[in-house]
């Protein structure tokens, strides 16, 4: 009767088709009446029947019946007269209309010893013993392992549907970076964004206005993953809705952001904001920095690096908050060097943190090179010092450089 059953449990189509075998061995194994096979349902604590003989999907909480009894101890039960058992679940019965008068449970254990269902035969005629259980065991094992790679088969799918959506995350976050740079007489610039996981909470814009004029920004989210790549597509939306139609004052648009910022997120949500307003044909410059790195200067005629911190706290933190704005002149050959601090606090395998004073001696060595290398350059040296660990922090620059 086995080798029969294993020929058949081999071309089982499905894991429904293999349990309902494993069923049927068990009761013809044991010479029982019916046989069910019952799962854990944690979400519910319940337990329930994947598979029974005779009736419909019965359903009780956990730790009832002989069935729940079973589970909860991690052992076999054997009863030969439900009737003087208190455990026995007698309203099954009077449900279903079936007499139970001797009962087998055998635990079913996953590959980690945990008891993820039982295995449970009734009415064998002169009742149970320890020889069915042995014989039994048998079963149970073909279902405990039928299910685990069921539930397995069924956590690989999530996560590969998962992945996926997180795929499309990305590539439609990417998508709202900026695909193009801005052209502005007697300046040149580039930028490099690269979250720590799949999206990140990171960001950056250029917005060219009339007049050679171009707005750009430089934001940072608190926290990564997907409640950040949210908020940062928010606080972008709003930031490009406002620049339809440019202010006169950027603090006065600052001020205004932080309190829409406030009102929709999060005590626990807010983003530093490096915003400019740049005039090309001037090289004037205004800017309020809202709590992000303040970005480096590094002016050509001296070799000396500035930094751009007035402004005030995290947009979106507190919703009082008035902001600052400062003005810079920019003259030929200088460089402005923004970043979040994914770059600045750069994290090493021996949790060694990268210091800001190794990033303006790259930007230093590197000043004289266009845009595009200068953020090579310092992503290179950020990488360099991390090594093999893991990114910690989503990382950005800007680099914009007066010709």
């Amino acid at each position: 009767m086995i080798f029969e059953y294993a020929a058949q449990i081999g071309g089982a189509p499905d894991t429904d088709a293999l349990l309902e075998l494993n069923a049927n061995m068990a009761r013809d194994l044991a010479g029982a009446d019916r046989c069910s096979i019952w799962l854990v349902d944690s979400a519910s604590r319940e337990i329930w029947t994947k598979v029974a003989h005779g009736t419909s999907e019965i359903r009780i909480p956990f730790g009832h019946g002989l069935v729940g009894a079973c589970i909860a101890a991690n052992e076999p039960i054997v009863v030969n007269d439900t009737s003087s058992d208190p455990r026995f679940l007698g309203r099954v019965d009077e449900k279903s209309g079936y007499a139970t008068r001797s009962v087998l449970v055998l635990p079913l254990r996953g590959s980690d010893n945990r008891v993820i269902g039982a295995l449970q035969a009734l009415n064998k005629p002169g009742g149970f013993d320890t020889s069915d259980v042995d014989l039994l065991s048998l079963a149970a094992s073909y279902s405990a392992s039928a299910l685990e790679g069921q539930q397995l088969r069924a956590e690989a799918e999530k996560a590969r549907l998962l992945l996926k959506e997180l795929e499309i995350a990305r590539s439609v976050q990417q998508r709202l970076l900026p695909q193009t740079l801005p052209a502005l007489p007697g300046l040149e610039f580039d930028a490099y964004c690269r979250p720590a996981k799949f999206v990140g909470g990171d960001y950056y814009d250029f917005i060219a206005l009339p007049g050679d004029r171009l707005f750009f920004t430089l934001g940072d989210v608190s926290g990564k993953g997907i409640a950040a790549a949210v908020l940062m597509a928010s606080i972008q939306a709003a930031i490009r809705s406002q620049m339809l139609h440019p202010p006169d004052s950027l603090s006065e648009l600052v001020n205004d952001f932080n309190k829409a910022v406030y009102s929709f997120s999060t005590s626990d949500k807010y983003s530093t904001l490096f915003c400019a307003m740049l005039d090309a044909k001037t090289r004037r410059m205004v800017f309020v920095n809202a709590g992000g790195c303040p970005p480096m200067l590094l002016r050509a005629a001296t070799g000396q690096v500035e930094r751009l911190d007035a402004g005030g706290c995290p947009i979106g933190l507190l919703g009082f908050s008035r902001y600052q704005q400062a003005e810079v002149q920019l003259e030929p050959g200088d460089v402005l060097f923004a970043f979040s601090d994914g770059i600045s606090e750069a994290t090493n395998s021996a949790e060694e943190i990268w210091e800001e004073a190794d990033l303006e001696k790259v930007l230093r060595s590197a000043g004289r090179s266009p845009a595009a290398r200068i953020v090579e350059t310092a992503v290179a040296a950020a990488d360099a010092f991390t090594g093999d660990a893991e990114q910690a922090d989503d990382m950005t620059v800007v680099a914009m450089k007066a010709l």
